[in-house]
């Protein structure tokens, strides 16, 4: 089981967001300039003490993580969605088309993504009490991740 801070929170959900990336911005990137990036958003810009998410999805179906290095590890509290982050771990895909309001997964990630996370969730399923699968989009009123996350359609 793998549990959340101080207080123990035991994991029960993963949130799936998007970057704020144009969508070519990832291409050409190493995995450290990609990290870089998003420590440059979220802890130089503004004032973060690490990245938000604990893990990020490449176009090409990598998932980045660096031992909580810059990124959260799955033993921190996110800072993924205000008032929703224990329990939670957030995971942010790099989308391949610019984000332009919410339609569906296919307008904005890849084949390679979609079986990246799935298999994510799945290898995570089997170390928590993972049960529900959603997006930011549910618990804020932003459009992120770009389509409406359905646990029925990541977790089997």
């Amino acid at each position: 089981m793998i549990y959340q801070g101080r207080a123990k929170h035991p994991v029960h959900e993963a949130c799936l967001h998007t970057a704020a990336t144009p969508g070519e911005w990832w291409i050409g990137k190493t995995d450290e300039e990609i990290l870089e990036a998003f420590w440059d958003w979220h802890v130089r810009d503004n004032g973060w003490r690490k990245i938000g998410y604990q893990r990020i999805c490449t176009p090409d179906g990598r998932i980045l993580h660096d031992n909580g290095k810059r990124l959260r590890s799955l033993y921190e509290i996110g800072a993924g969605v205000a008032g929703h982050n224990r329990g939670v771990i957030h995971i942010c895909m790099i989308p391949v088309r610019t984000h332009a309001g919410i339609t569906c997964f296919e307008d904005y990630f890849t084949e390679a993504q979609r079986v990246a996370v799935k298999g994510y969730l799945r290898e995570l399923a089997a170390l928590t009490d993972l049960r529900k699968v959603s997006g930011h989009n549910e618990y804020d009123t932003k459009e992120c991740p770009g389509f409406y996350v359905r646990t029925k359609d990541w977790l089997r």
